[in-house]
C-alpha cells in the first residue's frame, strides 16, 4: 500500500467543536419531519382508489403464463402515485374497489436491473384487499398519544428537543474526532502504492456499477443527480481511495510508534 513517508504531529493538534445548540426552527422542522413521517390513515369503503392512496394488494407476476422470481407479493402496501412500481402498475389500480381482482398487462423498461426481465412483457394479476387515505397529521395530544408514551404536545416537544441535542452532540463529537485524524494526516508526507490505489478504485467503481444496475441506474445518471458528470464521480472516487489508503497507512504508522496492536475488528470500528 506504500507508507508514511514523514509522520507529523498527531497528538495535540487543535480542532474547533462545532456549535450543537439546538435552534427553535431545527426543533421546528424536526417535528415536522415527524408528523410528516405519521399521517393520519383512514380505511375507504364508500369509493374507488386514487391517486396518493394507499392500497394494500396481493399480486402475481407472469411472464409468458409462468409466475417468475421476486413477482408475488401477498398484503403488500403501494402508495399510487409513489413511482415505486414499473410504469401502468400503479396507474392501472386506479379506479379499482376493495376486493377487485385486475389483470395489468405491462412491460418492463429496456434498463431494468433484471436482465431476464428488461423490455419483457408480463401480466400482473392484482387483488386489492384494502384502501386507506393518508391526511395530514396535526400536532395536537391525540397525535402526540398516537405516536409516543408521552399525553402532551409540551412533553413530546420536550423529548424531541432532548433528542435532537444528543443527536448534535454525538454528531458534533464524531466530527471532531475526523477533524483531528485529517490534521494529522495534513501534517505527514505519504508514499502511495498507485497499483493499490487503483485496485481500490476498481473495486469501488464495480460495486457502485452493481448496485447502480440493480436499481436502473447508470453511473452517469446517478452521478447527474448527486450534480456531478461522471468523469467528476470517477475522480472523487478515486481521491476517496487514494485517501482510504492514507487512513490505513497512518493508523499502522500510529500505531507501531505508540507500541499498539491493531486487529481486525478495531480497523472496522
Amino acid at each position: 500500500k506504500g507508507e508514511v513517508t514523514n509522520l507529523g504531529q498527531y497528538k495535540g493538534v487543535e480542532v474547533t467543536k462545532e456549535d450543537t445548540t439546538v435552534s427553535d426552527a431545527e426543533l421546528d422542522q424536526r417535528i415536522a419531519n415527524i408528523l410528516q413521517a405519521n399521517p393520519e390513515v383512514t380505511e375507504i369503503t364508500d369509493r374507488p382508489a386514487q391517486e396518493g392512496d394507499t392500497v394494500n394488494i396481493d399480486y402475481v407476476g407472469m411472464k409468458d403464463g409462468e409466475a417468475f422470481d421476486g413477482g408475488t407479493a401477498e398484503g403488500y402496501d403501494l402508495e399510487l402515485g409513489s413511482g415505486t412500481f414499473i410504469d401502468g402498475f400503479e396507474d392501472g389500480l386506479i379506479g379499482a374497489t376493495t376486493g377487485e381482482e385486475r389483470s395489468l398487462n405491462l412491460t418492463f423498461p429496456e434498463n431494468y436491473g433484471n436482465a431476464d426481465l428488461a423490455g419483457q412483457a408480463v401480466v400482473f394479476d392484482v387483488t386489492v384487499n384494502k384502501i386507506e387515505e393518508k391526511k395530514s397529521a396535526v400536532l395536537d395530544d391525540a397525535f402526540v398519544q398516537r405516536v409516543s408514551d408521552f399525553s402532551t404536545v409540551d412533553e413530546f416537544r420536550a423529548d424531541t428537543l432532548s433528542t435532537l441535542q444528543s443527536e448534535k452532540e454525538q454528531n458534533a463529537e464524531q466530527q471532531l474526532q475526523n477533524d483531528a485524524f485529517q490534521v494529522a494526516m495534513d501534517n505527514s508526507e505519504f508514499s502511495v502504492n498507485e497499483a493499490a490505489v487503483d485496485q481500490l478504485y476498481e473495486n469501488q467503481l464495480s460495486y457502485y456499477e452493481n448496485m447502480f444496475s440493480y436499481y436502473g441506474f447508470t453511473l452517469e445518471s446517478y452521478a447527474e443527480m448527486s450534480g456531478m458528470t461522471e468523469d467528476e464521480f470517477k475522480d472523487q472516487l478515486r481521491k476517496d481511495s487514494e485517501n482510504g489508503i492514507k487512513q490505513q497507512l497512518l493508523i499502522d504508522a500510529i500505531a507501531e510508534k505508540e507500541g499498539l496492536t491493531i486487529e481486525d475488528a478495531d480497523r472496522e470500528n
